[in-house]
């Protein structure tokens, strides 16, 4: 799971240094706190499993992205997750010790939870080496 928290802190830098996300007041949690007030971004689940070939090898990843609004409507969602894909797919390629050779949104959801915030999930597939 190493490489999986280096591309968590390479994903999470992005995000945080996006000059939208920021200027619009977005927090990035790991763990949303117990109080945390949307708009907010938030970590997980995320997978790891090993990716090998004949000359080496490395490790397919597969990171939640949610962005969670406080009010009705899709519209906001999708702007806001719209934002996050291209924050994450922008990011630097290499750091913290790993190169992402592959990265790509996998898939995409938006939904209503039961305290009638809306959450846009993104679910990204990264292919790693280590450095």
């Amino acid at each position: 799971m190493d490489s999986s928290l280096r591309l968590q802190r390479l994903i999470v830098a992005a995000l945080e240094g996006d000059p939208r996300l920021r200027a619009a007041g977005v927090a990035v949690y790991d763990g949303p706190p117990a109080d945390a007030r949307p708009p907010f971004i938030g970590l997980g689940p995320d997978s790891a499993v090993p990716w090998r070939w004949k000359d080496g090898g490395g490790e397919e990843h597969r990171l939640t992205v949610s962005a969670w609004l406080g009010r009705d409507g899709m519209a906001g969602a999708k702007a806001l997750m719209a934002q996050i894909e291209e924050a994450v797919l922008a990011m630097p390629r290499v750091g913290e010790g790993i190169r992402v050779v592959a990265l790509r949104l996998a898939r995409a959801q938006v939904r209503r939870n039961p305290k009638s915030w809306t959450e846009g999930r993104l679910e990204f597939i990264a292919r790693t080496l280590k450095e």
